[in-house]
């Protein structure tokens, strides 16, 4: 018998526990008498569950089609009575472990003006192709809306979610719902196999033959793609790729890596994910609005060097050093990603990549963009390898400069007091040749001005959506102070040193600091300094949606900076 994982597991209890409630009578008091209920005379012990009213209902193999001579069935988790038309969620389980139909962790998304979930069965074993396959899950989705006045069903809001196979077959469903040829039998012929919205977990993209990225059309389903860093079976850099295909083919798409997570469902479906889900499900199926944020927490104060929120956060740590810069007893923060094998690699020692924050935000900011994971993700998938990341708490302003007057001298600190703390305190190679600085926006300013200011320090240098502001702001000194720290500037100083260096500029096409990036790129360009420019299709400003939008895995410049990850 094969073994359910952790998830797996509770959700045979809870459901095993809402089937066998479902079955019996309600409770008798003494005598044999029936209890009275919530309100009426004690009866037997009831913890808040009282039997009148919308319930779960399971209703297991109804079939939905034939093929192949043999019958297809799904099991329907439902309210009932319901009160209206409900969604479906469609559950595709992977085919190894999870392998079947009997449980799915999409039935804790059941509830009363919630969802409905449909698990389904499709052809399995040898002979039987991905295309195929996709066939049986689309004979499913126009079962339920063939079916949908009879089980209250609204036809027009599915979503697939799947695990495995399962994700593949999901994110199929999303970009083939206009593919006459992938469409199959099943019955039903009448009735579309599109759906509104797909959770892919863990999904290959290559495997079968049959590629989701390949059908990417503007009007395919908004999706929600979550993938573990640690995942050996299925690469990440497949969901980096359907992500960018359906971000630059203008659909609502998100990558959600999972950090230090393997190929195992119970571990991907942790609590913060499944609300991540959940918040997905509700805004493309009942049209729930949400607001958007870069952080569940209050921004830093303008004018400290310490992030107030205290907290090991994304698979980084929180530390304090010393900053003598400012003067005697000053601190700053800073977060640090330590790679895999850091803790059984004693003897090894690492490159450094410092990555700088943006402007109003802080040093959580390169977490919540999905940075951290992407690195963690390239690290054990073989892209790069093990580098410590540092994420110094910059100020929220002041472009990582010294500031004319003297005051705020975050250039000072990062040069004078991190950068050899850093060395004394971790296994970093402290060389030229191991170090690399990287930022965004503001941070890609400051990452470029101290790359090329100090380019006996730094090998790489990145800067994302850079703001190369052409005029002063933050208070950083007047016209010609600010004139003489900019990166063209600098990089006329110091061409020869530059010429040494690997630069890149990332940039999207739908960011309005676009133009200024490309007078950099033709600024360096003619300086003969060689670099490279990225104008991303379809990006706006921010990091996590350039991240996203990126056809390409940004961490392979590292990979060939130092040199892929020993397997």
């Amino acid at each position: 018998m094969k073994r359910l994982s952790v998830f797996g597991t509770l959700a045979v209890i809870v459901l095993s526990t809402a089937l066998n409630a479902a079955q019996q009578p309600p409770p008798t008091g003494r005598g044999g008498q029936r209890g009275a209920g919530p309100g009426g005379q004690a009866g037997a012990p009831n913890e808040g569950r009282g039997q009148a009213g919308p319930r779960l209902k399971i209703e297991t193999d109804i079939e939905y089609a034939r093929a192949g001579g043999r019958s297809l069935s799904l099991d329907l988790y439902r309210i009932d009575p319901a009160a209206g038309p409900t969604p479906v969620v469609v559950w595709i389980h992977g085919e190894s472990s999870s392998g079947s139909k009997t449980t799915t962790p999409a039935a804790a998304f059941v509830s009363a003006g919630g969802f409905a979930v449909a698990s389904v069965e499709y052809r399995t074993g040898a002979g039987t192709s991905l295309a195929m396959q996709l066939a049986d899950v689309k004979a499913a989705v126009r079962w339920l809306r063939a079916n949908a006045t009879a089980y209250k069903f609204d036809a027009e809001h599915i979503a697939a979610m799947g695990y495995g196979t399962g994700g593949q077959l999901a994110a199929l469903l999303g970009t083939t719902g206009d593919v006459a040829a992938l469409e199959g039998g099943g019955g039903n012929a009448d009735q579309s196999s599109r759906v509104q919205g797909v959770v892919d977990l863990a999904g290959s993209v290559t495997a079968g033959g049959v590629n989701p990225a390949t059908y990417a059309t503007k009007d395919d389903a908004p999706t929600l793609i979550l993938h573990g860093t640690a995942d050996a079976k299925v690469s990440t850099r497949e969901s980096q790729a359907l992500v960018s295909a359906l971000k630059v083919a203008g659909v609502t798409a998100t990558l959600d890596l999972q950090m230090a997570v393997g190929h195992d469902l119970g571990a991907l479906l942790s609590p913060t994910a499944m609300q991540t889900i959940s918040t997905f499900l509700n805004q493309q199926l009942l049209g729930a609005r949400t607001v958007a944020a870069l952080s569940s927490f209050i921004s830093t104060p303008a004018d400290t060097y310490i992030d107030p929120i205290a907290l090991d956060l994304g698979g980084t740590q929180y530390r304090l050093y010393p900053t003598p810069a400012r003067g005697a007893r000053t601190f700053g923060s800073y977060r640090v990603y330590l790679p895999p094998d850091y803790q059984t690699s004693a003897s090894r020692r690492y490159p450094v990549i410092y990555f700088l924050h943006g402007r109003s935000v802080d040093s959580k900011r390169p977490l919540t963009a999905g940075y951290i994971s992407r690195v963690d993700a390239a690290i054990r998938s073989g892209v790069m390898p093990p580098a410590i990341i540092v994420i110094p708490q910059g100020l929220i302003t002041g472009w990582y400069l010294d500031a004319e007057d003297g005051q705020h001298p975050m250039e000072s600190v990062i040069i004078k007091d991190l950068i050899p703390f850093i060395d004394r305190t971790y296994r970093t190679t402290p060389t030229r040749e191991a170090r690399a600085i990287e930022g965004h926006s503001m941070g890609g300013y400051g990452a470029l001005h101290l790359g090329f200011k100090y380019p006996d320090l730094f090998a790489a240098v990145t800067g994302n959506s850079p703001a190369l502001v052409e005029d002063v702001t933050d208070g950083v000194g007047s016209p010609s102070f600010w004139e003489t720290e900019r990166p063209s500037t600098l990089a006329a100083r110091n061409t020869t040193q530059l010429r040494r260096q690997k630069i890149r500029i990332i940039a999207g096409e739908q960011d309005n600091l676009i133009e200024v990036a490309r007078k950099l790129h033709a600024r360096l360009t003619e300086l003969a300094v060689p670099h490279e420019f990225f104008p991303v299709v379809g990006s706006p400003h921010n990091h996590d949606q350039l991240l996203q939008y990126e056809t390409f895995d940004t961490m392979a410049f590292y990979g060939a900076l130092w040199g892929k990850a020993r397997r």
